[in-house]
């Protein structure tokens, strides 16, 4: 792991509560504009996906987000630090095994979600510089105007693009819960449990979401 990969662990997993405490360091000056671009252009397509929610239906909302979602995350880096020391342990087809499970998992968790419209917005109220150069991103969900929940992202510059690498909403860091969760089961069942149980995941949101 990188000096700049260690810094964004302990900011978004082991140290979820001082990452926070960032939000109010000076910004620097670099720009924030691209990050803040991924996030408008992510959290637009969730709108669309919600106006036409019910016409697409569960597979169409999948299908539009799976694009959407594999463009503005970085999902393999997000699962790497869900698991923390853990990951090292795996070999090659583990690794790939859980990225696959963990990126499906997330996209029919946002399909099952956002499935329908009823006056949702996202109004972005701050963007700055971070530790690590990457940008926090903070913004609000309203429905018909009223204030429903804060959703902060941080996101990072990564192979010359920017993507998202963690979600705080209500000041509940994502990564933070996740990471939490998995080390628990793979610590005391193993990795095969854990597999299991996201793959148990997908399709109970799944079936759950072919209902509504």
């Amino acid at each position: 792991m990188t000096r700049q990969e260690a810094g964004r662990w302990m900011a978004g997993a082991w140290m979820a509560a001082a990452w926070l405490a960032t939000v109010g360091v000076p910004a620097y000056a670099a720009q924030t504009g691209p990050a803040v671009a991924v996030v408008r252009h992510f959290q637009n397509t969730l709108i669309a996906v919600m106006k036409a929610g019910k016409p697409l239906g569960f597979k169409g909302r999948y299908g539009k987000l799976m694009p959407a979602v594999r463009k503005s995350h970085d999902v393999a880096y997000i699962a790497q630090l869900t698991l923390g020391p853990y990951w090292g342990r795996l070999t090659a087809a583990e690794r790939h095994a859980f990225v696959h499970a963990f990126t499906k998992l997330t996209v029919v968790t946002y399909a099952a979600q956002f499935r329908r419209y009823s006056g949702q917005a996202f109004h972005r109220v701050a963007s700055q510089m971070v530790a690590q150069r990457d940008v926090l991103v903070e913004t609000e969900l309203t429905t018909h105007g009223h204030k429903e929940a804060t959703i902060d992202y941080l996101v990072a510059p990564t192979g010359g693009r920017w993507e998202i690498v963690n979600i705080v909403a209500n000041g509940v860091s994502d990564l933070a819960l996740k990471q939490a969760q998995y080390t628990a089961i793979i610590r005391k069942k193993g990795f095969p449990a854990l597999l299991a149980t996201l793959r148990a995941k997908v399709a109970q949101l799944s079936h759950g979401a072919l209902k509504g």
